[in-house]
Order: structure tokens, then sequence, then C-alpha cells
């Protein structure tokens, strides 16, 4: 029951925050606007799981931004310490939608090399899907799934190419709250990003 309170909570105020943003005009048009990217991703719980972050953000100023991001991962491993009674193969999926401000760092040396190191801290909910198979006496498999608040907090830094592409890097610790413990895990996301309006130094 808590859960699914949590749950609501989570998305409706995640909700509310993106609707403010979106809406909200950029107080100054240089550098500033929408920002879409995506790239590939790996969380290291669960065996570790690789797949994909997309995302987007509202630039209200230079250095500032309101970020959604969602992250989807799989693994696939195999036990083969059991091999000889039986193949055990486990299935993980992680999700993530987090939200949460981005700021960026700058200074003379960064400007001048293109390179914008920032933090950031985002919150929202996690999905994780399990299965377990295996050719054993007894055992054939078992499944489950679950999701949960989970915060992250991290940064990174990007490459400026030219005033709208960049390159990123995040590196983010990743707190999780599923079957009501507690995980924690490192994220690492490296992409693309395109921001509609201009962006430059400073």
């Amino acid at each position: 029951m808590i859960d699914h309170v949590l749950l609501r909570w989570t998305w409706k105020s995640c909700a509310m925050l993106f609707l403010v943003a979106m809406l909200m005009p950029p107080q100054r048009v240089y550098g500033q606007g929408l920002e879409l990217g995506g790239g590939w991703a790996h969380m290291t719980g669960n065996n570790g799981t690789d797949g994909y972050g997309v995302g987007a953000a509202w630039w209200f100023n230079k250095r500032t931004t309101l970020a959604a991001n969602y992250d989807s991962g799989w693994d696939t491993s195999s036990l083969s310490t059991f091999a000889t009674t039986g193949l055990v193969t486990t299935k993980s999926r992680l999700q993530d939608l987090l939200f949460g401000p981005r700021i960026f760092f700058t200074n003379q040396w960064t400007d001048k090399h293109k390179l914008r190191p920032f933090g950031e801290a985002q919150f929202g909910v996690s999905w994780l899907d399990q299965s377990v198979t295996a050719n054993l006496q007894g055992f054939s498999g078992a499944s489950a799934n679950g999701s949960a608040f989970s915060w992250m907090l991290g940064g990174g830094a990007e490459y400026l190419f030219d005033p709208h592409w960049s390159g990123r890097m995040n590196l983010d610790f990743l707190r999780t709250h599923l079957a009501d413990q507690g995980q924690s895990q490192v994220r690492w996301v490296f992409g693309l990003t395109y921001t509609l309006g201009k962006r430059g130094p400073g």
C-alpha cells in the first residue's frame, strides 16, 4: 500500500515539475531551450545491466537545466558452476525514470576547451524484473518484479562540438529501494545531446 502511494506521489510531482519547466519561458534566448539526448547506459547492480538512456531538459539559464531521464538495461547470466547438474540462467531488466536539476560549472579554462563539467541530483522511480530458469530436479524457475522510489546523485562532463551538438558522459551514484531494501549502484551514460537553441561559452 505504501509503495503504491509513493509511486503515485512521485509520478504527480515529476509530471508537475516537468510541466512547469516546459511552460516557463527562458529568461534569455541565448544558450537556452529544449535539449534532447540519448546514448549507451550501464548500471552495476543485478550482475550489471547494459542498455540505453534517453532524456530531455529545459535550460533556465546558461548553467541550469531541469532534466528528465529514462534508462533501460538488461542482463542475462548463466551460472556455469552448476553445469554438471543443470544450467541456471538469470535474466534482469532494470528501468529508471528520474527528474531533477543539472548545474554546469564553467571557468576560463573550460570555456576555452569547450568542456562543461556539471553536477546533478534526480529523484523518481525504478522498476526491476528478474527471472531464474533452471534444469534442476525439483526446480524449474521463478520470477519477480517490483518498483520503488529511487534517487541519484553525481555529475559528469560534456564537450561542445558546435552551438547545438555535444557529447556527454554521466557518472552517478544510484540508490534504489526495491523489495523494501536499499541497493547501491553506479550508473554510466555515454551519449549525444542536441539543443534547439544555440549554446556558447559561459
